[in-house]
This record gives structure tokens, sequence and C-alpha cells, in this order.
């Protein structure tokens, strides 16, 4: 799977040109994309190819990706976007025992359970007004989740019964500790679930398990898991939060807190949670944007669009075709650098709805270039190896940048590609034909509204700047 959408953090470090005054050839050095053109050197140039764009719906992701190291968020709630549609989110996920027993201890008197579900700390959408508030709940799934199997926007599993009543919950306080017996915890959902409907499936999950060989199996199969989703997803609301599955310890990792004291009248707390390594997750988010503006540009029937569209997927994502490799950039040059540039439209933009803070290409094949790769099929461009490095984002970039043309300043998404223009043009490839997307932390969320190919101002227009030198001392 290509990795290559995940945000990255830090600053990224800019590459600088080799010095080569008084060698007999020229070394064939990259530039990063963060740095302007260079059109004033003796020997370099610039050419700028125009960009034929169009706003397509991308709803091909894993929602199911589980990478040690990274925080596994998950969008839960129902949000309302007048441009965008609207957003609905539940998660999956299966939880294992702190430690296996047989079966719950017949001294212990359970007095209450609560599901946790700590906060990522990041929401999507009016994160200003403090009343708005979404009514959740937890339902018993009907079926297992495959550790295996891929999941994606769409999946589904069906419920079996709800093991809470629904929770209306203050978004703006998600924020706040969680504090039990006194104690302050990590901030997230605390919702007080079902005895009733709970025990036996738990207590049933812990005989099977404790008399298996392959326990955690045994468990995360007889226990099926949780969902957590909108109590009615027909009610939406300005925002939505980020929960976080994986953690270190009890409420700042998912999972099932079971109250007791024993027959002494000992109090104590036993654990059911969201074990990386071994439990299986996902989440569903279903957008429905055919009665929104959005919905006119992916359904646009122009040649070029003047406007385009990305989200995080599920959700829009930008189509670039650039003609021209072969016959518009001169033969027999040294390419040094080539920058993709989409520039935000800012008054179509909502402050509330944040716009990305990195895009990512990946490329698109036509049956002959890349070799091997079949037509329509998606691929790691050139800049974006090796997969398993950062240091490619050092050219590849794909962040925001302020560009100032005269007394203009225009936010421009820069993503530089000058290995794979290379690559194309060494394969007598003519085309360069990308698909844009937003990162994959935070699924279905930011938003932005860029000029396309026919954007009418041509300082906003996306376009590919090749910036090459003449091979000739």
């Amino acid at each position: 799977m290509n990795r290559s959408f995940y945000r990255l953090p830090g600053i990224l470090t800019l590459l600088f040109i080799a010095a080569i005054a008084g060698s007999s050839c020229r070394e064939h050095t990259l530039i990063s994309s963060k740095v302007s053109p260079a059109n004033d050197t003796a020997g370099v140039h610039a050419d700028t190819l125009s960009c034929i764009t169009h706003t397509y719906f991308d709803n091909g992701l894993y929602t199911s990706v589980n990478i040690s190291g990274l925080d596994i968020n998950q969008g839960v709630g129902a949000v309302y976007d007048t441009f965008f549609g609207t957003m609905v989110g539940s998660t999956f996920f299966n939880l294992v025992p702190q430690t296996f027993l047989d079966g719950i201890d017949t001294s212990m008197h359970i007095d209450s359970m609560f599901l946790t579900l700590p906060y990522s700390g990041f929401t999507y959408g009016d994160t200003a007004n403090q009343t708005i508030t979404q009514d959740y709940q937890v339902f018993y799934m009907g079926d297992t989740l495959g550790y295996y199997t891929p999941y994606y926007p769409n999946s589904d599993k069906p419920l079996d019964v709800a093991v809470s009543d629904p929770v209306t919950v203050n978004l703006y306080h998600l924020r706040d500790s969680v504090v039990v017996h006194g104690v302050a915890h990590a901030p997230g959902l605390h919702i007080k679930l079902k005895n009733s409907a709970l025990y036996s499936k738990l207590y049933n999950a812990l005989k099977v398990s404790y008399a298996a060989s392959d326990k955690t199996t045994a468990f995360v199969n007889a226990f099926k898991g949780l969902c957590v989703r909108p109590a009615d997803s027909r009610k939406f609301t300005k925002a939505i939060p980020y929960f976080r599955l994986n953690g270190t310890g009890a409420y700042s990792e998912a999972g099932i807190i079971m109250h007791y004291h024993n027959s002494a009248g000992q109090a104590d707390s036993f654990e059911f949670y969201h074990a990386q390594g071994s439990c299986t997750h996902f989440n569903s988010l279903t957008k429905s944007y055919g009665r929104f503006p959005v919905n006119k540009l992916l359904q646009s029937t122009q040649a070029n669009d003047s406007v385009v569209a990305l989200s995080n997927q599920p959700g829009a994502s930008i189509d670039v075709k650039v003609y021209g490799l072969l016959t518009g950039i001169p033969k027999d040059v040294v390419v040094n650098k080539a920058t993709l540039q989409i520039s935000l439209i800012s008054y179509l933009n909502n402050s509330a709805f944040f716009v990305p803070d990195q895009v990512f290409p990946v490329g698109i094949g036509n049956g002959t270039y890349p070799a091997g790769i079949t037509a329509g099929s998606e691929y790691a461009v050139e800049d974006r190896k090796p997969l398993g490095s950062l240091s490619p984002y050092a050219i590849l970039d794909g962040k925001s940048h302020t560009i100032t043309y005269g007394n203009t300043n225009i936010t421009t998404y820069t993503i530089g590609v000058p290995r794979e223009v290379i690559a194309s043009i060494a394969a007598k490839n003519d085309t360069l034909h990308l698909h844009i997307h937003g990162t994959q932390v935070y699924y279905g969320a930011y938003r932005m509204l860029a000029a396309g190919g026919n954007y009418p101002d041509i300082k906003y227009r996306a376009k590919l700047i090749v910036v090459h030198s003449s091979l000739k001392n």
C-alpha cells in the first residue's frame, strides 16, 4: 500500500544547488519546490506548461490502516458543510482483556461499565462554538472483524444490540479532562454501558479464550467488538471530533473499563482495551453531496475546469493532466526543478473548515508509462521514492506557500515532481497524469477550493513550472 499520503511532521530541509563553476560538465541538480524558479541565472530558464484539471470523488482508501507508531484516529459524528455536503462517521473496533481469566470471578460484584474513547485533540469544523453537541451511542457488533481484511470508508458491519443509551456530548468540552472518583484522566468520551447487555458476552468470551491455545484470537472471535456512532445519523452539527483508539493505558486508549468490588468490599477495575498488535478497526465514513454545490464540480463535463475541490479521502480529489513534456521543454536540457502549483481561491474557502496542511500526488498509468502499470492504476511517483523515507519531501513538498505576484499574495500548494518529469521524458511519455489527494491522518477532514487549469486569472491558474539548464557550457 502506498504510504505517501500520511502527514509528515517537522520542517522539511531545503536542498541547495551545488556549485558547478569551473567544471567541464554540469551536475544534474534538483531544486526544492519551495525555492522560487530561478530564471535570471545565466543558462537557466523556466517554462510553464498548462494543466487540464477535474474534480472526482475518491473512496478507495483503507480506513483500517494499522502501523506501529502512528495514532489510529477515527472521525465519529455527523457534520454539515454548506458546500461539500454531509459526512457521517462511525468507528468499529475489537477489544482484548488486560489479562485472560477463567471467566469473571463470581465473588466480584460488577458496579458499572464504561466505554472510554480518548479525544485525539482534533475537531474538524467550527471549533469556536461552545454550544455544539452530538448524540452518541454504543453498539455491540453482530459480526467479527478480520485482522488482515482491508476495510474502506463504505465498509459496514451488522449491529446486534445497543449497549448504551444515547448520550449528548458537548463537542467544545471534549478537550476537558475526564474525572473519575476525583482523579483527572485523558479527555474523551466516557459513556456508561448497560451491564445486562454486556456482562454475559464478556464472561463467555473470557471462558472461551482462557481454555484456548491462542487466547487473543479466541477472545476477539467470541467478543465481536463495539461500534460507536451518532445516535441519530440524520441530525447534523457543524463539527466532527476525531478519537484515538490506540494508547498506553486506561482512559488513554479505547476500551471498556469495568468497575467492581469483591466480597471483602475492596473496589478495583478491569479493562478490555484496543491492543494495536492484535485488534482490528475501521472508520465508516459516508459522505452525501448530491444536493450540494461540490456536486457540480464532481459532475462537470467541461474540457478543463476553472475551479477544483479537494478534501481528505473519502472525498473530492483533483485529477491533473499536463501535456507537452516532449514538445514544451527544450531537448537536451537538464531539468533542475518541476513544480506543480495549485492555488487557493480565498473567497471561496470557509475558515471554519480548515484547508489541508499538505497534499500528496500519485501517478496514473497510461498502459505504456510506467512500464508494468496498467492504464488507470495509481503508482508512486519517482519523487516519492524511497517510500520508507521522509527525505523525498525535501523535493516533493506538497505544503502551502505564499507566492507574490506584484501586490497580490496567493496561497499556493507546491508539489515538486522533477524526477517524474525526467523519467517521463526519458521514456518518451508526453503526458504527466497525477491524482492529488489530502492526508489520511484524519479521514474525510479538511477541504479546499482551488483554481483549476482554466481559471480566468492566469496568476492563480494550475500550472507546471519546469526549470532547466543547458547541457552546453
